[in-house]
């Protein structure tokens, strides 16, 4: 066992709820009306080499009725906000859409922002110097895939 291997056998640790629980602290500690959305962690869209770890990535809310995004930027080190979070809903929605090549998703709002992002049913956390963590969200994964057919029909 090695500091940069906690377990000792080279494969991330299991997230469990309790990662899950800290996820949902850092976008209840941004967002008004928290409650209201259903969360998933969404990794950035890569452009090039992809380590098997995200430092940062996003917390997606989303919610079905008004339809609505809410990402929240997160710094997975520290397990805290690394941004300014951004609505996306009806009235500021320019595009939606599913890439076929990779499955990722691209929202982009009236203002210029543009938002490219997979979400996979378990991905792997950086949330430290040699600490990757799976977080299990097949569950999630199947009710927001659903949730961006029905966005990405009403773009």
């Amino acid at each position: 066992m090695t500091p940069d291997d906690p377990s000792g056998t080279g494969r991330p640790l299991a997230g469990g709820q309790g990662l899950k629980n800290a996820l949902r602290r850092v976008f209840d500690g941004q967002i008004p009306n928290y409650g209201d959305y259903n969360l998933v962690f969404a990794a950035p869209h890569a452009r090039g080499p992809e380590g098997p770890a995200y430092p940062i990535g996003y917390v997606v809310g989303y919610r079905w009725k008004p339809a609505e995004l809410m990402i929240a930027p997160v710094d997975l080190a520290a397990i805290r906000g690394a941004g300014v979070p951004v609505e996306i809903n009806m009235t500021n929605l320019a595009h939606a859409l599913q890439w076929v090549d990779d499955g990722s998703y691209e929202v982009g709002t009236s203002t210029g922002r543009v938002f490219r992002f997979g979400v996979s049913a378990d991905p792997v956390l950086d949330i430290g110097p040699g600490t990757p963590m799976r977080l299990t969200q097949e569950d999630d994964l199947v009710d927001f895939s659903s949730f961006m057919d029905a966005f990405i029909a009403m773009a």
